[in-house]
């Protein structure tokens, strides 16, 4: 039994006439109908089981693109919190049963303020509440999964709005101040996962725009680091370092082909992996109780052009990031 589920950031997905930034224009009827139908059509593309959504400033808009698509008739659909007055927040389509309701997490879990030399995170909430809920995936066998939909701080900087636009002083201290965000986001997502999967078979997937590499810091703190291959020798705590970790839906993949010509962004010409899907031992291939394992994972990315290259100008009606599918054999 193979199970699809993906993610997608929709950019900036609102309702027409309705402004969701105070800079941007609100989407002309023609603007959204078009909007709408590349997002169905991608879903239609993905065909995926679950998919989780950034950027989604009204739930009614996300009903209707995936009402679009058909590929949900009967199932889930929620963006808890989109209500235009809010910003941006994230969603979740399921036409797998859902074993718990979608619920948001705004603050960070307990100990995230524990202080050494003297330093300590000084960020205390998401910028966009993580989604959480427990999906079905097999139900003759009573299998779920508890699934994230997560969108981190980008890396666009934090700014003094007193400072020079062009103070390149200021520009490193907003880009510190971002990374500082993104990286405590990231160990409050760590530790919502590990609330979920030590001492137990509780597979957990991630989905989510996590604004950074698979190798970088920030992603390394989500899905945790695996134990040295001499270290430690008592076979019951290594069992015990395993069972704290996800895998990257990208890594597991990228080792079979060989080859890496895979991204999901493209900024000034540097073609990135913002976009994750990690999963938990329960689905790796090389864990002998595992229930399932990543057979592929596919990258929607044709829509996207480097503007280095390119006299084309991004528009609003299309996706600036690439959608992922991973396909996991149950």
């Amino acid at each position: 039994m193979d199970i699809k589920v993906g993610t997608f950031n929709v950019l900036n997905l609102a309702r027409e006439g309705e402004r969701y930034y105070p800079d941007e224009k609100p989407y002309t009827a023609a603007e959204y109908d078009r909007k709408a139908r590349w997002i169905a059509g991608q879903l239609d593309r993905m065909e995926a089981h679950v998919v989780g959504f950034q950027e989604v400033f009204h739930e009614e808009a996300l009903r209707d693109v995936c009402n679009r698509s058909g590929q949900f008739p009967d199932g889930t659909v929620v963006a808890p919190g989109a209500d235009g007055a809010s910003g941006p927040r994230l969603g979740l389509a399921s036409r797998l049963p859902i074993d718990e309701p979608v619920t948001t997490i705004s603050d960070f879990p307990a100990g995230m303020d524990a202080e050494a030399e003297g330093l300590a995170l000084p960020v205390g909430t998401f910028s966009r509440p993580i989604l959480r809920t427990r999906v079905v995936l097999d139900p003759e066998q009573g299998t779920t999964s508890t699934v994230f939909v997560a969108h981190l701080k980008s890396k666009r900087p934090i700014r003094d709005p007193q400072a020079p636009e062009d103070d390149p002083r200021e520009e490193a201290l907003g880009k510190a101040r971002a990374l500082i965000r993104r990286a405590a986001e990231a160990a409050a997502l760590r530790f919502l996962v590990l609330e979920e999967i030590i001492g137990n078979a509780q597979p957990v997937i991630v989905l989510g725009d996590l604004n950074d590499a698979a190798r970088a810091v920030t992603t390394d703190i989500i899905m945790g680091d695996a134990p040295s291959r001499f270290w430690p020798r008592d076979p019951e705590e290594r069992k015990a370092y395993w069972d704290r970790l996800l895998y990257s839906a990208y890594e597991l993949t990228v080792r079979r082909t060989g080859r890496d010509v895979s991204y999901t962004h493209i900024f000034n010409g540097h073609y990135e992996n913002l976009d994750h899907i990690l999963v938990s031992q329960e689905f790796y291939e090389r864990n002998p109780q595992r229930i399932g394992e990543v057979m592929n994972l596919r990258y929607f990315n044709d829509h996207l052009f480097d503007s280095q290259l390119s006299n084309d100008r991004p528009g609003r009606t299309m996706s600036d990031h690439a959608q992922l599918v991973a396909e996991i054999r149950l």
